[in-house]
């Protein structure tokens, strides 16, 4: 029986909680994060140094999940989203591209999506040719990864629970908590291990 193994990562390296030591270079938040956590989402316009990143996913071994993460706005027009899309297609191997939408998106901007590893989230059901998955009332709608992307803050047993209802998903699956700090992932991740996932 396959299990599902959960990423855990947020959104952005701008941790709030100390936990980065205080001596530590911006250009190294990534490589000091990607020791604790196995996910994290970038904004495609995201000031982080994204060819600095690819470098060192590159040059890793380790199991890392990096996401580009696209509003529903620069999925609107085609050609800016080609324009967006068109300085990291090089790496597109080394990340997933994240979209939550609530309308179909044209057939244009399939077109542009079909070559990267992408997974769209929904609130309602649209008609993709991609692998869905309906968990925790989100349509999800993926070519690789479930990733599941939320923006709650819960306790312990709305994490417990959380954790519970998206391990029906039985593969490997992406879960960013958007704001969340260490503390919280920590706490996560742990629930996680004791429920084992």
């Amino acid at each position: 029986m396959n299990k599902t193994e959960f990423l855990i990562g947020r959104s952005g390296l701008d941790l709030l909680d100390d936990f980065y030591p205080d001596d530590l270079p911006n250009e190294w938040r990534f490589d000091y994060y990607s020791t604790l956590f196995k996910a994290l989402a970038l904004k495609i316009d995201t000031e982080e140094d994204l060819e600095q990143i690819f470098t060192e996913l590159e040059d890793s071994d380790e199991v890392f999940e990096l996401v580009i993460s696209i509003e529903q706005a620069q999925l609107l027009d085609a050609a800016q989203l080609a324009s967006k899309l068109k300085p990291i297609y090089q790496y597109r191997s080394q990340f997933n591209l994240f979209f939550e939408l609530d309308e179909q998106p044209s057939d244009k901007v399939m077109s542009i999506l079909s070559d990267y590893q992408v997974c769209l989230q929904s609130n309602k059901k649209l008609k993709l040719d991609l692998n869905t998955k309906l968990i925790a009332n989100k349509h999800l709608y993926f070519n690789q990864l479930p990733i599941l992307y939320t923006s709650n803050v819960w306790d312990e047993k709305q994490i417990r629970d959380f954790l519970q209802d998206i391990s029906l998903i039985n593969t490997k699956t992406v879960l960013i908590c958007k704001h969340a700090e260490s503390e919280t992932l920590n706490k996560i991740r742990i629930i996680a291990e004791i429920l084992g996932f």
